[in-house]
């Protein structure tokens, strides 16, 4: 069956990630802001950044070992910021900006020109994220004006369900309409992106280079999970389906 659909991860792969200084500072300053207008008060912008770090690491930990992505409200009630009143009517406001802001975010060259193509071929393109905010994904394809690609999203803050589980692959296909031997996936990481791929049964796993997550994958590496093909750049995708459908039909 030929490859109708393409999913692919967000963070590491669409875009690339850097936690800089001066990000922590605007990311401190703008979540501050956010507490005091609506009267919340839970310390100076550098406690606030402390308070989230620690409280990220233990959600981190939590999410990892369970694989489910909690309500808004319970994410920063329990974790991020536990024992400030008030933050439930924020909740999303609060993702929003950490899952934005927390880390410097830089589109990946070629990301306009790859998508467009993919779309003038007739492929069907959707998103597979793991992540907190309910909105940062469609408002980061509109910032980046990509919105416009993408059929469906299936995000872990919508179902509750975390990459690499199967569950949330299933998901997207059904929400696509698509069969699983027409699915293709792009991702970055092996520990959710290679690893759900292969649990999903998904033909084609392309797993995007970014040493950025090198450390996230030590744990899986010679662990027997490979994607179909590793590439450098978006725009290698293109000629891989190509070639893809050619042995698929035996084409020369």
């Amino acid at each position: 069956m030929k490859i109708q659909a393409v999913f692919f991860d967000i963070g590491g792969t669409i875009h690339v990630q850097d936690a800089t200084p001066e990000q922590d500072v605007r990311y401190a300053s703008l979540v501050h802001e956010l507490l005091e207008e609506h009267g919340i008060e839970a310390g100076t912008p550098h406690d606030l950044l402390q308070k989230i770090d620690c409280g990220a690491k233990k959600y981190k930990k939590y999410v990892e070992e369970h694989l489910v992505e909690l309500p808004g409200e319970q994410i920063w009630t329990e974790y991020m910021l536990p024992g400030v009143p008030g933050l439930e009517p924020i909740s999303e406001q609060l993702s929003f900006l950490f899952d934005r802001c927390r880390k410097q975010i830089t589109p990946r060259k070629g990301l306009h020109e790859m998508l467009e193509t993919l779309q003038a071929q007739g492929y069907q393109l959707g998103v597979i994220s793991n992540i907190m905010s309910r909105t940062f994904v469609p408002r980061i394809l509109e910032e980046y004006g990509i919105a416009e690609y993408f059929q469906t999203l299936t995000l872990s803050s919508e179902c509750g369900i975390r990459k690499p589980r199967r569950e949330i692959f299933d998901l997207a296909l059904k929400e696509a309409g698509v069969d699983r031997q027409a699915a293709c996936y792009v991702g970055d990481t092996i520990s959710r992106d290679v690893r759900g791929a292969r649990w999903a049964e998904w033909p084609l796993m392309i797993q995007i280079d970014n040493p950025r997550t090198y450390h996230k994958d030590q744990a899986f590496r010679d662990a027997g999970f490979e994607p179909d093909v590793r590439i450098q750049n978006l725009m290698e995708i293109i000629p891989i389906l190509q070639d893809d459908h050619k042995k698929r039909y035996h084409l020369t």
